[in-house]
């Protein structure tokens, strides 16, 4: 059986021997004849040839199958090793995204805390300046109430003085005739008779 690496020999000159394409050519196309019969040891370099060259096809085949195996192999490590710390990425974004929601919600109710410690010290401001007005209140009303009391005392005190020295007075001169009511007035009012009763 013929092949196109023998066609493709070229023309060269074996024990003696010249071959050309066109020969191999010939030889080929003659029906009953299946392997090209030359003189000398031709043949057997042709054979050889062959064969070389099946041998090199065959180990190139099996270099790369043995190529191809290894880079399958190692394409399913690298899957592998894609898949192994692509889940290790999701893992750790899955712990941070979890430790970012817990840090969150104790801000949040840190926040919250911290609001409601204010509001209770606006209220406890808003009650102690409110209930500090109303003290205030009842001490200036207690004043007013004992500026009230004091005032009235201080008239009664003054009328008294007044109306004694006024008797003393007449009792040291005694007149003659009636002498009309005079009211003596005072800053508040009227504070009384001058004369004696």
């Amino acid at each position: 059986m013929t092949t196109d690496a023998e066609v493709l020999l070229p023309r060269s000159d074996v024990d003696g021997v010249s071959v050309s394409p066109a020969m191999l050519s010939a030889q080929r196309d003659g029906a009953e004849a299946e392997t090209l019969i030359l003189p000398g040891g031709a043949l057997e370099v042709l054979a050889l040839a062959q064969r070389t060259a099946d041998d090199h096809v065959a180990e190139a085949s099996r270099r790369a199958r043995k190529v191809q195996a290894e880079a399958e192999v190692r394409a399913e490590q690298i899957h592998r090793d894609a898949c192994a710390y692509a889940d290790e990425i999701r893992a750790e974004a899955d712990r941070l995204l979890t430790d970012a929601r817990a840090e969150a919600q104790r801000i949040v109710a840190g926040g919250s805390d911290f609001a409601e410690e204010l509001r209770l010290r606006a209220e406890q401001q808003y009650e102690d300046a409110v209930g500090g007005l109303s003290i205030k209140r009842e001490a200036l009303q207690k004043q007013i109430e004992a500026l009230s009391t004091f005032d009235s005392d201080y008239r009664q005190r003054i009328t008294s003085f007044l109306q004694s020295q006024l008797r003393a007075l007449w009792a040291e001169q005694p007149r003659t005739g009636d002498m009309p009511d005079i009211e003596m007035q005072v800053p508040g009012g009227p504070v009384g008779s001058l004369l004696p009763n």
